[in-house]
């Protein structure tokens, strides 16, 4: 599993900590407030909970990204090694064309005995 940069856990924390202190002083001073407070209070966290929001989805959205790029690394990489042995077998059959054809013969026999179970 790959782990989260410093940076953007520091920012979730960061966010995560800001809106439990407001959801904090918003219960203390609940006895207090007036409508307006909780009101002002509310629409707050509200912002902070999209803060959070947008902060972790763009983190996710990173991800997808990072893995997008490492999965075409891979395709390119098996796409050369499969060049590379489509190369070596043609190199093969050209210089050894009676030994080629020998072990197709073979791998064709072996698999029609297979095929008849």
């Amino acid at each position: 599993m790959a782990q989260v940069p410093s940076a953007s856990k520091s920012k979730i924390e960061a966010t995560a900590n800001d809106f439990a202190d407001r959801i904090e002083d918003t219960a203390n001073t609940a006895g207090t407030a007036t409508s307006g407070d909780v009101q002002a209070d509310l629409e707050a966290l509200r912002r902070d909970i999209a803060a959070l929001t947008q902060t972790v989805a763009s983190f996710g959205s990173g991800k997808i990204r990072q893995a997008g790029e490492t999965s075409q690394e891979y395709i390119d990489s098996a796409r050369e090694r499969f060049m590379n042995a489509e190369e070596d077998i043609e190199a093969y059959v050209r210089a050894k064309p009676l030994q080629s054809l020998a072990m197709a013969a073979g791998v064709g026999y072996v698999l029609a005995l297979l095929s008849r179970r």
